[in-house]
Order: C-alpha cells, then sequence, then structure tokens
C-alpha cells in the first residue's frame, strides 16, 4: 500500500513537522497498540497527517489488523490510548479494521482520503 505526502511549497510535511513531544506520543501509541497486535499496520490520518491541524485537533489512527475479533482488539487498544491521552492532554480518534475489510472499502472516500493523506507509523 502507498500512502501520501502532504506538500505544501515543495516541502514534504508530516513527522518532521510535528514536534518533539508530538513525536514522543506517536512513538508510544505505535509501541501500545503493537504490543496487543504485533502485525498491526497503525496510519496516522486526518488533520495532523495532512499538517493543517489546530492546537485543538484530535490524533486519528486507523489500526489494521489481522486479529479475528476486531471487538476486543480495540477494546484492549482502547484502554491503552485512554492512559496516553490523560498524559499527554490528547485526543486519539481510533479505529479498527481487519485488513479484508478495509480493502472492500476502495471505493469509499474515506479509504481515499487515508491513501492519499495517510502517514504510516
Amino acid at each position: 500500500m502507498m500512502y501520501g505526502q502532504v506538500r505544501r511549497n515543495d516541502k514534504i510535511l508530516g513527522f518532521n513537522k510535528m514536534t518533539k513531544k508530538q513525536n514522543i506520543l506517536l512513538k508510544e501509541v505505535k509501541d501500545n497498540i503493537l504490543s496487543v497486535e504485533p502485525s498491526a499496520e497503525i496510519i496516522l490520518y486526518g488533520s495532523r497527517a495532512r499538517g493543517d491541524e489546530t492546537n485543538d485537533s484530535d490524533w486519528d489512527i486507523l489500526v489494521l489488523a489481522s486479529k479475528k475479533n476486531e471487538k476486543n482488539l480495540f477494546d484492549s487498544i482502547f484502554d491503552l490510548l485512554y492512559e496516553l491521552e490523560l498524559k499527554y492532554n490528547a485526543v486519539i480518534s481510533l479505529i479498527v479494521k481487519k485488513r479484508g475489510e478495509w480493502n472492500e472499502l476502495k471505493l469509499s472516500p474515506f479509504y481515499k482520503n487515508v491513501m492519499k493523506d495517510g502517514l504510516k507509523l
């Protein structure tokens, strides 16, 4: 899969634009998710991935997993990310999909936007 890179004035935005604290938050998000689902693909999407966020913007996280029980996986990840929300005073919006389900959404605007603007963690 290919994910987009946001360009503004011929500069690639994304992780380089983020503060040290924001990069640490994303690393902790990734580490926590991988502790529950080691084969997960983790994608930051939305305004923070595009580079047009405000101070109040949430962190949109998509997790593509191979585990069959999506609900239990969501609950496990959500509990871990809640601790990070408190620690960093951040709002993390989580979507968990099985890879097969995700691939079935190829025609949806959501899929297209994630593929265009998403940053793989």
